[in-house]
């Protein structure tokens, strides 16, 4: 395997980012016998930042998934987790936000991450969050370990995966990452 190359990197998210943001959105919103021009706009405006949130996850996936040693694993691997290193020996379920997943989708997740560590007992597992509640804490970033049925899973948010993952590479790579969100949208 060749060595890491960052300028390569940023020209294969910024070809990645740009398809994710141009496919086109849907505005088919269901039906209410009480709704009003007013609700419907509303309702528009909610699915389009539902539907802004939901790219923006699928982009954070490519962001981690193309780094050094790191594979998005997209829909229907076998595992069915979001990205894997196995140089690194690091399987990841990734989400945007802290309050992403409910909790039967939560529980899923975990699932699936210590199904995975079963398999795999020199592989760290992890539940990845990009986004905390606040600023603040996403700055600070946070770590738990949870023993989920006895398997060891660790909980990362935050700048405490971005730079787990990233390194010294992190400011650069978020930089880049909302340039290239701004020029395509």
């Amino acid at each position: 395997m060749g060595s890491f190359n960052i300028e390569n990197y940023f020209n294969i998210l910024e070809q990645e980012i740009s398809k994710i943001l141009s496919r086109k959105e849907k505005d088919l919103l269901t039906f209410d016998i009480l709704d009003t021009e007013k609700s419907i706009n509303n309702k528009l405006i909610a699915l389009r930042e539902k539907q802004r949130q939901m790219k923006i996850g699928e982009i954070w996936q490519v962001v981690i998934g193309n780094y050094d040693g790191f594979e998005n694993l997209k829909i229907g691997h076998e595992s069915g987790l979001d990205i894997l290193s196995t140089s690194k020996k690091i399987a990841i379920e990734l989400k945007n936000r802290t309050n992403t997943d409910n909790y039967s989708s939560k529980k899923s997740n975990f699932d699936k991450l210590s199904n995975y560590k079963k398999a795999n007992q020199e592989y760290i597992c992890i539940y990845g969050n990009i986004n905390s509640k606040t600023e603040k804490s996403t700055l600070k970033g946070r770590k738990k370990i949870i023993k989920y049925y006895g398997i060891e899973i660790e909980h990362l948010i935050g700048y405490e995966l971005l730079f787990f993952i990233f390194g010294t590479d992190t400011s650069c790579i978020i930089n880049f990452v909302k340039k290239i969100i701004d020029k395509y949208t």
